[in-house]
């Protein structure tokens, strides 16, 4: 061998070396950047060198652990959803739950393109129901199982309120044999039909059966105005006012097709009061009153009350049982509007702020002056007892303002709009609540 055939030889060797040293270092810094370390430089380019999340292969509440801690979460099928979801991040007006072949589903209209669309929960996906023509939608009331929601809205250029209440029956809906997709979209053939209801409706309350709605008007000018309450029959589509009050600031709180629960509506600087309005004979009952910035939810039987009182540290909770007159206090700082009542009418679920700062209540929460970060409480309506559920802050760093909240038919959901910017969201009971 010459010596220019073993120069070139060497030369090859010191080549190959410094590329291979080359690339371990590019490598090392590689891993030093994505958190694997340099003791194992090839994990990014080899999944058995990778750190995996561990995740759930049961059917029961388990965590995924991450850099910042557990989340809790469970599994339905292949996937694994978290225990508090986010359904949807766009702004909803309104929503409504129930089951199909045993399944929940959860029913909302988005504010923005007043579309209607629902979701199963067991995979969340989403089925759009309609092409609505209605936009910018504040409210969506939901009845007859869902076949029917009342649109309202303000009109364009115009102070008045319009409601439109939209036939749902006729729409796309998921079956048993079909997977539905968010690509789905409602053809022309399956539109909507609907119609408008009278304008300037105030306030609306939909039955507890979902059948009727009860929703008030005025009349009369400004000097001389008549309060007029109106049941609309969803399946019928018939209806007739039943109410007539000098007073013209009620608010329905309950309705079961025979009596509607009127709450005078709530202001710290006003006493409150909340009367019972029996349809058939036209009786009003009063039921608690003189309370300063008074509001309330009733039991689904109607025969307890849980109430918040303005105080000049926020507000205080109580519960006020119809049958013994007996009122306890409930240890809890929150609003009756951000709680639901389950069918036994002894359990509440609430969402209730971590603290709450000094302000005019409930006012500055309805105007959207003050907003809160909220957790998920229950109370024992019997014993006045609390529990803590969850914690928000487990899953997500946003802050969320719990309103509308609702119980899916079976009482394995709980869903709530976010008031900070109306997104949706459930909260899994059936394996997050701990006893």
């Amino acid at each position: 061998m010459t010596k220019k055939q073993l120069y070139i030889i060497v030369g090859i060797i010191v080549i190959i070396a410094l590329g291979l040293l080359l690339a371990l270092f590019l490598i090392s810094q590689q891993g030093a950047k994505t958190g694997t370390g340099t003791n194992i430089p090839f994990a990014d380019f080899f999944p058995f060198g990778k750190t995996t999340t561990p995740t759930s292969t049961g059917t029961t509440g388990t965590t995924e652990t991450t850099g910042t801690g557990e989340i809790p979460s469970i599994q339905t099928g292949e996937k694994v959803f978290p225990l508090l979801r986010e359904v949807t991040e766009k702004p909803t007006a309104g929503l409504f739950t129930y089951n199909r072949l045993d399944k929940p589903f959860v029913e909302y209209t988005e504010k923005e393109t007043g579309n209607i669309y629902e979701v199963k929960m067991e995979d969340m996906k989403a089925n759009r129901l309609s092409n609505s023509l209605i936009t910018r939608v504040s409210e969506a009331f939901f009845g007859n199982d869902g076949k029917s929601v009342i649109l309202r809205y303000v009109k364009t250029n115009s102070n008045s309120i319009t409601s439109f209440a939209l036939d749902l029956s006729n729409s796309i809906r998921e079956s048993s044999s079909k997977t539905a997709t968010t690509t789905q979209k409602a053809d022309v053939a399956s539109l909507p039909s609907g119609k408008f209801l009278t304008s300037d409706i105030l306030d609306m309350k939909i039955s507890s059966d979902a059948k009727k709605a009860f929703y008030t008007t005025r009349t009369g000018d400004f000097n001389n105005r008549t309060a007029v309450g109106t049941i609309l029959d969803l399946q019928k589509n018939t209806s007739s006012d039943v109410f007539l009050s000098p007073f013209s600031e009620w608010l329905p709180v309950s309705f079961d097709g025979s009596t509607v629960l009127l709450q005078t509506k709530a202001s710290q600087n006003v006493p409150g009061f909340l009367y019972a309005f029996t349809i058939r004979t036209g009786n009003m009952q009063k039921i608690i009153g003189e309370i300063s910035g008074l509001t309330t939810l009733p039991s689904p039987d109607n025969q307890k009350i849980l109430y918040s009182m303005s105080t000049r540290s926020g507000v205080s909770l109580f519960l006020y049982d119809r049958k013994t007159s007996v009122t306890i206090s409930v240890p809890l700082q929150t609003l009756p509007e951000k709680c639901v009542w389950k069918k036994d009418n002894v359990s509440i679920y609430c969402g209730v702020p971590k603290t709450f700062t000094g302000g005019v209540y409930p006012d500055d929460w309805y105007q959207g002056t003050a907003s809160f970060a909220d957790n998920i409480w229950k109370i024992d309506a019997t014993t006045g007892k609390t529990t803590a559920i969850f914690t928000v802050s487990s899953i997500t760093s946003k802050l969320i303002d719990m309103t509308n909240v609702t119980l899916s038919p079976s009482q394995d959901f709980l869903f709530f709009i976010n008031k900070r910017d109306s997104s949706l969201w459930a909260f899994d009971l059936l394996n997050g609540e701990s006893e």
